[in-house]
């Protein structure tokens, strides 16, 4: 059909007295959910092979991102051989959809899935994870919700999110904690400095065998009560890390979220200033620094402008 034949049939029809219906893109949506799937994976850590959770979609990608100009429209799947739920940190859903299991929604079991379905009104830097133990196995992803209103912004996203890792179960981590099996880790990494990624302060140590009170008597060292065998930034360590490219004199917006259970960290932008321009999604007076501290569940957006 011509662009001719299209506005002539279109007339007829109106002068019919024949409505046509417009295109809802909500409701193009709500009949197209994005799929997240709760699954096992295999990653490599420090040269040994580890099987971890995971929340990707079909395709492998980690987490979602989604617009604010749009409803949350998301069909969760359990591929796990465990039940399992999952928690929109940093969305204001409905009470029933808000994933933490038995409040009031119940554990989705294995081969189960649940479409979520509500607004969106907080863009910003998110994350999705479970609230059971699956989390210290890395059950966890990205969320970010752009900004319509800054869709023209010339700057490059880049999403990096934290976590702390152990070979062991957490249920051997957790019978750690509360004194039922000694909680002796492999070859941990907690209290050492990591260039760009620190999961202590180390302003303050003594020896390295404790911190002082102030009045020069020594205190047990307490920087994390379990000794991890590594910490991770999407799934890599910083001797294996992941590297974006970026574009001389461009902008960089970081996205990054601690996804940690149990560690802070110190994120160092080396010679280049950076500007914290939101925290937990919410947009803050720019603060301008090349250190800046990252609480256990925190987001954190830097803006960076690269150099020539």
């Amino acid at each position: 059909m011509s662009r001719r034949q299209f506005l002539a049939s279109t007339v007829a029809a109106g002068a019919a007295g024949v409505v046509l219906p417009l295109i809802n893109p909500r409701a193009v949506q709500a009949a197209s959910p994005s799929i997240i799937r709760a699954d096992t994976r295999i990653i490599e850590v420090a040269g040994r092979a580890a099987k971890v959770f995971g929340l990707v979609q079909p395709d492998g990608t980690p987490g979602l991102v989604t617009s604010a100009a749009n409803d949350f429209q998301v069909r969760l799947e359990n591929r796990l051989h465990a039940p399992t739920l999952i928690h929109w940190h940093g969305l204001t859903p409905p009470f029933g959809q808000d994933g933490v299991p038995d409040l009031p929604q119940p554990l989705l079991q294995p081969g189960q899935s649940y479409d979520y379905s509500f607004p969106v009104t907080t863009p910003g830097t998110h994350w999705m994870h479970a609230h059971t133990l699956q989390e210290q196995q890395l059950l966890a992803a990205p969320l970010i919700v752009t900004d319509p209103a800054e869709a023209g912004a010339d700057e490059q996203p880049l999403v990096v999110l934290f976590h702390d890792f152990s070979f062991k179960t957490p249920e051997e981590l957790l019978a750690g904690l509360t004194g039922s099996a000694p909680a002796s880790g492999n070859g941990g990494m907690a209290g050492h400095s990591m260039s760009g990624m620190s999961g202590m302060d180390m302003q303050g140590m003594s020896d390295g065998q404790g911190m002082s009170d102030g009045q020069g008597m020594a205190m047990p060292m307490d920087v994390n009560d379990i000794q991890y065998d590594a910490y991770l930034a999407n799934d890599r360590t910083l001797d294996d890390p992941q590297l974006f490219a970026v574009e001389r004199n461009g902008t960089v917006r970081l996205r990054l979220i601690n996804g940690a259970t149990a560690t802070a960290f110190w994120v160092d932008t080396g010679s280049i200033e950076g500007e914290a321009i939101a925290v937990d999604g919410n947009a803050v007076t720019p603060v301008r620094g090349r250190r800046f501290p990252l609480a256990m569940g925190q987001r954190l957006d830097i803006r960076l402008r690269i150099p020539d």
